[in-house]
């Protein structure tokens, strides 16, 4: 296993769990706080910037917060990898 592997072996798990969280909600409220009755309402129906509607918006966030911890993984599992060569 590699030295950044053995290094930010618990950081994996934390940022799994924080996208996990992130696409549960996006879920339960597109499953739950969007159409009432057949009808939108709000909640991902709502018309955002642009025109778009939240649920375009939401679903790019997922997509860039998903690149955004994995930039925080390999920053951070790479600097801890470089503290334990240099000891």
């Amino acid at each position: 296993m590699s030295q950044l592997r053995r290094g930010a072996r618990w950081l994996a798990p934390v940022l799994f769990s924080i996208y996990c969280a992130c696409y549960a909600a996006f879920v339960l409220s597109a499953a739950f706080c969007t159409f009432e009755a057949g009808q939108p309402v709000g909640g991902l129906a709502a018309q955002s910037i642009g025109g778009l509607n939240v649920a375009v918006v939401a679903g790019f966030g997922l997509i860039l917060g998903a690149f955004v911890l994995a930039l925080v993984y390999a920053r951070f599992g790479a600097h801890r990898d470089a503290a334990e060569k240099a000891q």
